[in-house]
């Protein structure tokens, strides 16, 4: 009788631990959603806006929104992904019972940084033929490029001067309101600027972390704990939802290929939590945890490469409004460290407890 009482006990705390996976996967697809849909959303109504003054100021709080997801990816990159890629070389190294001075880790997201680079550069230049200005560089000193805008709030015809190689022609005149638009966000910037290719690379980054954030829950055992990394998951996972968005509405995807990425980054984490669940195992595998140090690696400077490269020179190169942008960056930083820090106490606690 006792033995069947410890398998009734057993099996009690499985199906509890089942259930909190379950209940948690569901939780972090429905905020995760409503994190990553909300630009989406926003921006949409931008664009069906026609009052000049109000799309003005849209677009003034999409610049600061788009500022603070870049203060939010260099806090994930370099805080809490390459903390990660250290930590899993570290484990791999002392289960191959191997010592080396090499900094991996550092070499590995150096790779990862190349890969989109040259992934980039090759298909810019692949389809280079008739678009010239997709090969300028990233950080364009705007030397083929001149803007002068002069506008007014109480009245929406803007008098400008536009002068573009690519296109060969100067034109001096009004802009309509469908061309105010797109100048009110585009002036002194890049062209190649928020390309799809970029945003495609930062959404792959993005959801291999998610993955692994999602295979932390799913592996673990004990329903305080689980409940514990959820709370800091999924606090991190709807910041760095958002952050996505933001810079996915921006690029050049259509509507409908944007929603089906966000859906697919949606599911990353929950997929991570069933593989975790399913393949507990794999947690004492050397052949996982070096193919965890590999992607956290690359995704680590795939996420350099779009903050240095994409991000924030797209938004802090306009002369407009550069205090506001620059407190907005440091505000998406400081956002992403104090979720780091709610996660370390949660889990120094837990180291306490046992």
């Amino acid at each position: 009788s006792a033995l069947i009482q410890t398998l009734h006990m057993r099996n009690g705390f499985k199906m509890e631990i089942i259930s909190a996976h379950y209940i948690i996967l569901s939780i972090i697809l429905v905020l995760t959603a409503a994190f990553a849909f909300f630009p989406f959303v926003f921006i949409s109504r931008l664009r069906s806006e026609h009052d000049v003054a109000r799309r003005r100021r849209y677009a003034r709080v999409i610049s600061l929104m788009s500022c603070f997801s870049g203060g939010v990816f260099l806090g994930t990159c370099l805080l809490d992904l390459f903390p990660d890629v250290q930590e899993e070389i570290e484990e791999v190294l002392d289960d191959l019972k191997v010592s080396t001075k090499f900094p991996i880790a550092e070499f590995l997201v150096v790779i990862g940084f190349f890969l989109v680079l040259i992934t980039e550069q090759i298909a810019l230049d692949y389809q280079g033929v008739g678009k010239k200005e997709e090969r300028t560089p990233l950080l364009h000193n705007h030397a083929h490029r001149d803007y002068q805008t002069y506008s007014s709030m109480e009245d929406t015809r803007v008098t400008s001067t536009v002068r573009d190689r690519s296109l060969g022609t100067e034109d001096d005149g009004l802009l309509s309101e469908d061309q105010l638009e797109e100048h009110e966000h585009s002036i002194h910037q890049d062209p190649a600027s928020h390309s799809s290719l970029r945003a495609l690379l930062l959404l792959a980054a993005l959801s291999v972390h998610s993955v692994f954030e999602g295979l932390a829950i799913g592996l673990e055992s004990k329903v305080d704990t689980v409940m514990q990394i959820f709370v800091a998951v999924i606090l991190h996972k709807c910041v760095v939802a958002f952050s996505l968005s933001m810079n996915l509405v921006q690029s050049h995807l259509s509507k409908w290929a944007i929603m089906r990425l966000l859906v697919l980054f949606c599911l990353a984490s929950p997929i991570g939590v069933g593989i975790g669940m399913g393949v507990l195992e794999v947690e004492n595998d050397v052949g996982a945890g070096i193919a965890t140090s590999v992607l956290q690696g690359l995704a680590c400077g795939t996420f350099l490469y779009v903050t240095f490269f994409e991000v924030l020179p797209h938004e802090l190169q306009m002369p407009d409004g550069r205090m506001l942008k620059l407190f907005f960056t440091i505000l998406g930083f400081s956002t992403s460290c104090g979720i780091l820090l709610l996660d370390a106490q949660a889990r120094g606690f837990q180291m306490n407890a046992n």
